[in-house]
């Protein structure tokens, strides 16, 4: 009987104990929650590409406002809200700083989570110091698709690819009739990652198409002079135009083109054109040549009316592509923090990776390469009297496509 005894006395005291302990426990179960979530980015704000590098600041900055005004993203390990922060680093426009930049918001600042900034050249060795120290990283704007071929698993992007790109023209070529549509391709490749993809790819889908490629010419990344390329064309009998050139080549080749008396009725450029200086370095010359960026603000999306209204009263003009899809890329991040519900880089990877849901590039899921797949991330803009209109898809235009387009004013 004694035995009894002390037995249930040890076991009361042993149920006190580990009562006291659960209650504690169970006070004390949320770790201290970190003043901020972290994100790092290393982007281009001076050199050569800064102008388009600003822009993808100024999206995440909107996006920033947007999300901590309702005191940031609820995080289930910590039971409460935590801001984001972002720690930008300026790259310079070039690659090997941007690797340093990403060494230092790893081993120094202690970042969470990487984005992007802008271009690809920039983006792709930044995605492998991501996948070296296993963080996520999101880019806004990466056509290339090489990388994602690597069998990297931390990167991911919601932007268009090559193969998007070069596939949104024919798709709005094929919205012209059948007895006004163009057939014959004049591709110029600029010699970067970007524009032999473009190239690679516009000779697939030409080919199944049915369209007629007469003149591929080459030209290298600082060029100035593209009147070879011209006369070949317009000797070529090409009717279509596509080319990836930088903001200036653009504007170089498109008064070489009034030069040289070559007017095709379709031209599509990519990268130069959505460079908003296009109408005041060009004027009128400027107008109907076509452009697709992977975002456009007259999308009729949600969020993109209050992005618009927000990014006008702060910067004052509407957003371009690059903006937009910086916007798109911090909800993405902000969605896969919540439903993580942790701090912990794998899961937020993977929580990445199960992505789907709505954002202003309109509803985004990824691949398991890492490329978003989103039904209005093909988007056909084009220059009209000095401004730009959405004109692909149709359902989101904001203007028909102007076609064909006229003969050089002189």
């Amino acid at each position: 009987m004694k035995m009894k005894g002390k037995a249930g006395r040890a076991a009361a005291i042993v149920g006190v104990v580990a009562s006291v302990f659960l209650f504690y426990g169970m006070t004390i179960a949320a770790p201290p929650a970190p003043k901020t979530i972290k994100i790092g980015v290393s982007n281009c704000l001076t050199g050569g590409l800064a102008q388009a590098g600003k822009r993808v600041k100024q999206g995440y900055e909107i996006a920033l406002k947007h999300i901590n005004q309702d005191g940031g993203v609820y995080v289930k390990e910590f039971g409460k809200k935590i801001p984001l922060e972002i720690i930008m680093l300026d790259n310079e426009t070039d690659a090997t700083k941007g690797v340093a930049r990403m060494e230092k918001l790893y081993s120094v600042d202690k970042v969470d989570v990487f984005l992007g900034g802008h271009n690809s050249a920039l983006t792709i060795p930044q995605l492998a110091v991501a996948e070296k120290y296993r963080i996520p990283i999101i880019a806004p704007v990466m056509t290339s698709i090489a990388p994602f071929e690597k069998g990297y698993k931390f990167s991911f992007t919601p932007f268009y690819s090559e193969r998007d790109q070069a596939a949104v023209m024919f798709d709005t070529l094929d919205t012209i009739p059948q007895n006004q549509r163009p057939n014959k391709i004049a591709y110029f490749e600029i010699q970067e990652e970007v524009g032999i993809g473009a190239g690679k790819y516009t000779k697939e889908i030409a080919a199944q198409k049915g369209y007629k490629i007469v003149t591929y010419e080459s030209y290298a990344p600082a060029a100035t002079d593209f009147s070879f390329l011209i006369t070949k064309a317009k000797s070529a009998g090409a009717e279509i135009l596509y080319t990836v050139p930088t903001p200036p080549q653009g504007a170089r080749i498109i008064k070489q083109m009034k030069e040289l008396d070559w007017a095709p009725t379709f031209i599509y450029m990519v990268r130069a054109v959505d460079d908003p200086t296009w109408a005041t370095n060009l004027g009128k010359d400027g107008d109907y040549v076509c452009h697709s960026a992977g975002w456009d603000y007259h999308l009729k999306l949600p969020g993109v009316e209050k992005l618009n209204e927000d990014y006008k009263a702060a910067y004052g003009d509407y957003p371009q592509a690059p903006a937009g899809t910086a916007y798109a890329t911090m909800q993405i991040l902000a969605d896969a923090i919540q439903r993580a519900g942790t701090l912990d880089k794998e899961k937020i990877r993977d929580a990445i990776a199960a992505t789907n849901t709505m954002t202003v590039m309109g509803p985004m899921k990824f691949k398991p390469n890492g490329r978003g797949e989103g039904k209005y991330t093909n988007t056909m803009s084009q220059w009209q009297n000095g401004k730009v209109e959405l004109v692909y898809p149709k359902e989101q235009a904001s203007a028909p496509l102007a076609f064909p387009r006229p003969p050089w004013r002189r």
